[in-house]
């Protein structure tokens, strides 16, 4: 069975959201290196700035201490590097604007040193959609 983006069916689309938590544990060392990918989550979005899509957001939010999360963005055809988001406690939420032509994000907690061991901050993900 084929399935078709809202924008192939002709759907106009407003604005909506997607969130939820990054699981429990390392993802990353500190320098970004794999420790398993079972703490990896990976999302699923429709490429920013085509179609019925509008700018597109992720922004990450956490409590009881700041985190570190590792990011990378599939773009293009290719995976970009894994980038570290530091999600601060005493603070706003972490926001960024996805670039258009992304297809996938792959996100997992990432060391702040050697010595962290605080793989079970509460930390949550927010995806939001502008509609054109």
């Amino acid at each position: 069975m084929m399935c078709h983006s809202p924008a192939e069916q002709g759907v106009l689309v407003s604005n909506s959201f997607q969130l939820d938590q990054i699981p429990h544990g390392f993802a990353f060392t500190e320098t970004g290196a794999l420790i398993h990918y079972k703490h990896t989550i990976i999302l699923t979005v429709p490429p920013p700035n085509a179609g019925p899509w509008g700018d597109t957001w992720l922004s990450f939010g956490c409590a009881w201490a700041d985190t570190k999360l590792g990011v990378s963005i599939y773009t293009n055809g290719s995976w970009g590097g894994v980038s570290p988001r530091n999600v601060p406690d005493n603070g706003n939420r972490l926001g960024e604007k996805l670039p258009a032509g992304t297809q996938k994000i792959l996100i997992g907690r990432m060391k702040m040193g050697p010595a962290d061991s605080a793989d079970d901050v509460p930390i949550s993900w927010l995806l939001e959609y502008l509609g054109t």
